[in-house]
């Protein structure tokens, strides 16, 4: 009899085409990756909210915030119901929703406490839910898919003088605008290529910043090609963060996206960044304070990276893993 694995996240029922076209990057960069990994075993595949009668795998996405008092109810019903039935249940736990006191914390202190496996996209996050509940053994680390071909760094400047690039959620917008605010005299004569929503521009634009910034930012509206595009016409990449952040043991997927475009890279030195500290300069260390104006130097750690670590992100590994905790 052929195995069922049923996909929840939010929304109708969908396919794994559409999966892999999401906006959503949990979705797109791990549950599609998880949809392949199970049609390579031989299993029938569905996704959406709507669970079918019969069961053999549950995988766990994101749950949102939206309507969240009526969404929870209903999923941890479909979790408690595979318990029930002795379905095993992945959870895919891609920030830390534990370490703050969101809309969604109680949601996901019932799913970790239900699932059979909880996974993670790296290694600080899974040291930190051990933490929270005491057991590492049923937690797995399967990285975020790398969605873009590598790229050689550049031998020379994309233009007369530095570019820099950002790309992100507006919801990270806060930390460029206070880099930018406190980075003015080493970003002079800089420009800067942002990819983002509109969002991010007005957050910029309304920001207080101590004196006006005269940074030149040339703005992409988001998507996967954008980013290529903006990185191909970058001399390097800017990542800062909190490291109070709760965000600080998700995924490290921006920073192994800039280094496998070929852009030396200046970051804040988040957990879930340290496993390749050795591949990026880190914001307020003495390599990171001379970054701006050697960037340059930089682009043996991209090279580096590529060679030791690019492999860990690609489809095939990836599914690989999946397989692994899907059989």
């Amino acid at each position: 009899m052929t195995i069922t694995t049923h996909i929840l996240i939010g929304g109708p029922n969908r396919s794994g085409s559409e999966l892999r076209a999401s906006a959503l990057a949990s979705a797109r960069l791990r549950l599609a990756v998880a949809a392949t990994a199970a049609q390579e075993l031989g299993h029938s595949v569905s996704i959406g909210e709507q669970c079918p009668e019969r069961l053999d795998r549950l995988i766990v996405g994101k749950i949102g915030a939206n309507d969240i008092e009526e969404r929870q109810h209903k999923w941890l019903s479909m979790i408690e119901r595979c318990k029930g039935l002795r379905v095993p249940v992945i959870l895919d736990y891609t920030d830390h929703h534990l370490a703050n006191n969101s809309v969604m914390t109680a949601f996901y202190r019932a799913a970790c406490e239900l699932a059979d496996i909880i996974c993670v996209p790296t290694k600080a996050l899974q040291s930190a839910l051990a933490e929270e509940f005491e057991i590492q053994s049923r937690i797995a680390v399967v990285p975020d898919l790398l969605e873009y071909e590598p790229v050689k760094p550049k031998d020379k400047l994309v233009d007369a003088k530095p570019v820099g690039l950002w790309f992100g959620h507006p919801t990270n917008a806060t930390f460029l605008a206070q880099f930018i605010d406190s980075h003015r005299q080493e970003l002079e004569g800089h420009s800067l290529n942002l990819v983002s929503s509109s969002q991010t521009l007005d957050l910029l634009q309304r920001y207080k910043f101590s004196q006006t910034p005269t940074l030149r930012i040339t703005a992409f509206a988001w998507s996967v090609p954008a980013v290529a595009q903006a990185a191909h016409a970058s001399d390097y990449c800017i990542i800062p963060s909190d490291c109070e952040s709760p965000k600080r043991y998700a995924s490290n997927n921006r920073l192994v996206t800039a280094l496998a475009l070929g852009l030396p890279t200046l970051a804040t030195a988040l957990p879930s960044y340290s496993e390749f500290g050795d591949y990026f300069a880190a914001i307020g260390s003495r390599e990171g304070n001379q970054f701006l104006n050697c960037f340059d130097a930089g682009k043996g750690g991209s090279e580096s990276f590529q060679r030791n670590h690019l492999h860990t992100f690609t489809l095939p590994e990836l599914a690989k893993q999946w397989r692994a905790l899907l059989h």
